[in-house]
């Protein structure tokens, strides 16, 4: 009896621990549901927040240096006033899945104050996470040029000779001395160009003597791939500009003076440009055709050329600015003869004060948010 009565309070015993026990396991089991299911929607908030950042990023990246966003803000047709105005008009179209399914992100700009925009890119991540992250741009203050010499044509070709002409990125005040910068400005590559395979082949074609005569940001040589300028684009602005003179050949023997540092000249030949003797000038000097120079060139400012590029040997030419180098049925870009292109914020500046709204500036990042 003794031992019926002593299973029977253990049968009761356990199923008293068993009620009590119940509960906590399933109080367990529902917390641990419940952690998985907060760390999975952190996951995909975390995963979706980076997602939208680099569809920011990528946006970003993509707008061109310019004076306006009426471009970004038109859309993909880049028309205003259809449909996709406000849809970022990325240049390969809209991203596919980024890196993978189901992560993407979708682009959006629109205006804001003070000429800005303000980008807003919507991340997506695992099982519908949504994140959105938005970034206020505006137009930066410096005149933008992606180098000292930017060549949008092949620049394998480069020739810079035996007399040692000198490309600095380096930013330069308008007194100083070719290779003597003392400006204020981060410094630019040397040489830019759009073409990624012209120049690695480049580097692993110029010797150590001709290395150095290439300085600026990045080391040296100073060389770099950078976004590309529509040129031609640039060009028509400047035939746009009611003050610029037009000029049908320059071929000069004397003296020619295009602008001087109190009245900046806007310049456009109309063909090639042959200066055997002596030309100087402060503005902008666009040359449709080839920029030959056999004698001396002194430019201050914005110099550019859409087709080749020669100066030969005992020619003298400095160009303290920036000179950009289109691409021409004419490829040469030989630097001969003794010189510099130097890279001059303050030389920019000066032909953006003469020219208000021409000039390119590059895209910045003000501001930034995260989208509750």
């Amino acid at each position: 009896m003794t031992s019926m009565n002593e299973r029977g309070a253990a049968l009761v015993a356990a199923l008293i621990i068993a009620i009590i026990l119940l509960p906590l396991g399933l109080f367990v089991v529902l917390q641990c549901r419940n952690d998985f299911l907060i760390q999975r929607n952190l996951r995909g908030e975390v995963e979706a927040f980076y997602v939208a950042e680099a569809g920011l990023e990528h946006a970003v990246a993509e707008i061109p240096a310019g004076q306006s966003f009426d471009s970004i803000l038109a859309g993909p047709d880049r028309v205003a006033g259809t449909d996709d105005d406000g849809v970022f008009p990325f240049a390969e179209g809209s991203p596919a899945e980024f890196p993978y399914a189901p992560f993407r992100y979708d682009v959006h700009a629109a205006s804001a104050d003070n000429a800005m925009i303000r980008i807003l890119s919507q991340g997506t991540g695992r099982n519908g996470a949504t994140k959105t992250v938005a970034a206020l741009v505006a137009r930066a203050p410096l005149v933008f040029t992606p180098a000292a010499l930017y060549a949008q044509a092949d620049v394998t070709a480069l020739d810079l000779g035996d007399a040692g002409f000198l490309l600095s990125g380096f930013d330069h005040q308008l007194t100083d001395a070719a290779g003597q910068p003392s400006g204020f400005a981060a410094p630019l590559p040397a040489l830019g160009t759009p073409q990624v395979d012209a120049e690695a082949a480049l580097r692993q074609r110029l010797s150590a003597g001709a290395a150095l005569d290439l300085v600026g940001a990045g080391g040296t040589p100073s060389i770099a791939a950078v976004a590309a300028l529509d040129l031609q684009t640039y060009l028509a602005a400047l035939l746009g500009r009611p003050e610029h003179v037009t000029l049908s050949a320059v071929t000069p023997n004397g003296a020619v003076v295009l602008g001087t540092p109190d009245a900046p000249q806007l310049s456009i030949v109309a063909g090639d440009c042959d200066v055997a003797g002596r030309l100087s000038g402060n503005g902008i000097l666009a040359v449709e055709g080839t920029l030959h120079v056999t004698g001396s060139l002194d430019f201050r400012g914005l110099l550019l050329a859409l087709g080749g590029v020669v100066f030969e040997s005992g020619s003298e030419a400095t160009i303290t600015g920036a000179f950009w180098r289109g691409s021409g049925v004419d490829d040469r870009l030989q630097l001969h003869g003794t010189g510099s292109i130097a890279y001059s914020s303050a030389a920019l500046a000066a032909v953006d004060t003469a020219f208000q709204g021409l000039l390119p500036r590059a895209a910045v990042v003000v501001g930034w948010e995260e989208e509750l």
